[in-house]
């Protein structure tokens, strides 16, 4: 028998795993998101492969709450990072 078995997380813990674990998946999609305009992809690019690879990764259980959060942020990565330049952008 697992630990989690024995003693199942309380209504509070499931709170904080489901928080840290939306933050989780937010995180990548910034660090997704910053990649792909370092490799030079526009926003609209970088929101349409975002919410494919969401849709992909979720396509089972279809609970994909950061998914809204897509459009979000790669609007704030992309106005953080300022307009595409040649060379190596700084995110």
């Amino acid at each position: 028998m697992f630990v989690w078995e024995e003693h199942p997380p309380t209504a509070a813990q499931r709170k904080v795993i489901a928080e840290k674990r939306h933050a989780m998946y937010r995180q990548e999609l910034e660090d997704h998101a910053a990649l792909l305009f370092r490799l030079g992809h526009t926003a609209k690019q970088a929101k349409a492969r975002l919410h494919a690879n969401v849709k992909w990764d979720f396509e089972m259980s279809g609970k994909a709450k950061h998914g809204g959060d897509v459009d979000r942020i790669v609007d704030a990565v992309y106005r953080r990072s300022g307009p595409p330049s040649p060379g190596t952008p700084h995110v």
